[in-house]
């Protein structure tokens, strides 16, 4: 269990004054000629900064260095004594090293310090000095890494949730708005010779786009809405993901589209919601496709046992249409789940889609 900035800097308080006193005792290890005020003096220099050394650290470093350098030039610490002072500057050398924003500052006071003759027996020096200074940049450089690592873990989780939502919007209201289109086109034909049939498609119109927006606030719901946490009172109900029982309405509104579309679902053992739900969209994408590009046709959609998908229409591309984002949406939600995907025209005539997903991923 990690202790919080606060937390630390009260053990810092607790442990100054015990470092005070351990310095004051070294200090008057005999023979000691100074007044007893300047060895409270000292000591108080010695190990009070580390109270401060969290809120000041280079402060602190600077004080404890001056201090301890002054102690032993003045011989006032015989090489002998309690290591207290030593470790007084590991702490606020440790303390300073974390920041690194002074570093070339403080590498040069402690190469001045371990440069000195005076200053105790070496072997100490350099324990006080080398060991807290490559503990502080190797503790750095690991916060570093793991403050980069988790933006870049939010930058792909916001990255990925921003595909997902653009796929299920797409993947909605591509399929909803292909169908009004060639309805709202036949419509337009006909309407002046058979206005039967322009009631029709506009009933069909209307319908479409009645269910197109009923998807639309179900998922929207579902986004806004973190799992596990209760809906609003007199919110809407939301309608459950659609998946591969929920073909033969999008046969339908194919239909009515003027592709005849053919279904081949085997009978599937329970899937991931996520995995069903990316096949039923990886199906109702492509035969989208199919509509704006080649109706009126026919189309066979096979769904087997292990996920391969197939989407196989007869019709030959109309002209003038521009490909669009429904293969990459396609390509992607396969990515997803590490299957395979190929796409393209039949040499009969026509255009495939076929995909494959690993009934294993995201189960």
């Amino acid at each position: 269990m990690f202790l919080s900035r606060q937390r630390l800097i009260v053990v810092d308080a607790v442990l100054a004054p015990l470092l005070v006193f351990a310095s004051y005792l070294a200090i008057r290890e005999p023979p000691t000629p100074e007044p007893v005020a300047v060895s409270w003096a000292m000591a108080v220099a010695v190990g009070g900064p580390v109270a401060v050394r969290r809120v000041h650290p280079l402060a602190a470093f600077a004080v404890v260095w001056a201090a301890v350098v002054v102690a032993f030039a003045a011989g006032m610490v015989p090489d002998y004594a309690s290591p207290a002072p030593y470790a007084c500057l590991a702490l606020v050398l440790y303390t300073a090293a974390l920041g690194g924003r002074w570093e070339p500052l403080v590498a040069a006071l402690g190469a001045g310090l371990l440069l000195a003759r005076d200053v105790g027996p070496w072997p100490l020096v350099l324990l006080a000095f080398a060991a807290p200074w490559g503990i502080g940049r190797y503790v750095r450089e690991r916060r570093a890494f793991a403050e980069r690592s988790a933006l870049q873990l939010a930058e792909h989780a916001v990255t990925g949730e921003r595909l997902r939502i653009a796929r299920e919007m797409h993947d909605i209201v591509a399929h909803s708005l292909s169908v009004i289109t060639v309805k709202a086109a036949i419509a337009a034909h006909v309407a002046d010779v058979r206005p039967q049939e322009t009631r029709e498609a506009l009933r069909h119109i209307e319908e479409t786009g009645r269910q197109a927006l009923a998807e639309m606030r179900s998922t929207l719901a579902v986004l806004r809405t973190p799992e596990g946490t209760p809906e609003e009172p007199g919110a809407p109900e939301v309608a459950p993901a659609p998946g591969l029982s929920d073909l033969a309405a999008v046969a339908d509104r194919a239909a009515r589209a003027g592709v005849e579309v053919t279904l081949e679902v085997a009978e599937l053992p329970p899937l991931a919601p996520g995995l069903e739900l990316a096949a039923y969209r990886i199906v109702q994408e492509a035969v989208t496709n199919v509509i704006k590009h080649a109706a009126p046709t026919t189309c066979r959609v096979t769904v087997t046992r292990d996920l391969r998908i197939m989407v196989v229409n007869e019709g030959d591309v109309l002209p003038g249409h521009t490909p669009g984002h429904g293969l990459t949406g396609i390509r992607e939600r396969v990515a997803m789940y590490q299957g395979e995907f190929t796409a393209g025209p039949r040499p009969e005539g026509g255009f495939r889609v076929s995909a494959r997903l690993a009934s294993g991923a995201g189960a």
